[in-house]
């Protein structure tokens, strides 16, 4: 057996987006990050995508749904408020 093999990795890579999901959300409980910032939103998506891919050794439906509308939300969300930034500065 490897000592970093194909599941252990993926695992690993799980285990790091609950991580990231964590302390994205204790820093916005903290007031540290506002939910307005585009880099709470960059959180988010590396942690779902991190724990999307985890999906890949236990395939479960339910998770993988959740991590995609995670994504996408975030996605969305950066658009938004880069949009609304641009349009903010350009001067009428």
């Amino acid at each position: 057996m490897e000592l970093f093999d194909t599941e252990t990795f993926f695992r690993f890579i799980g285990i790091v987006g609950f991580g990231l999901y964590v302390t994205n959300y204790s820093l916005l409980s903290s007031r540290v990050v506002s939910s307005e910032s585009s880099g709470f939103f960059m959180m988010n998506i590396a942690a779902a995508s991190f724990v999307l891919a985890s999906n890949y050794i236990e395939f479960n439906l339910a998770s993988v749904m959740i991590q995609v509308f995670w994504i996408a939300i975030g996605f969305k969300a950066i658009a938004i408020r880069r949009r609304s930034a641009r349009s903010a500065a350009v001067p009428l």
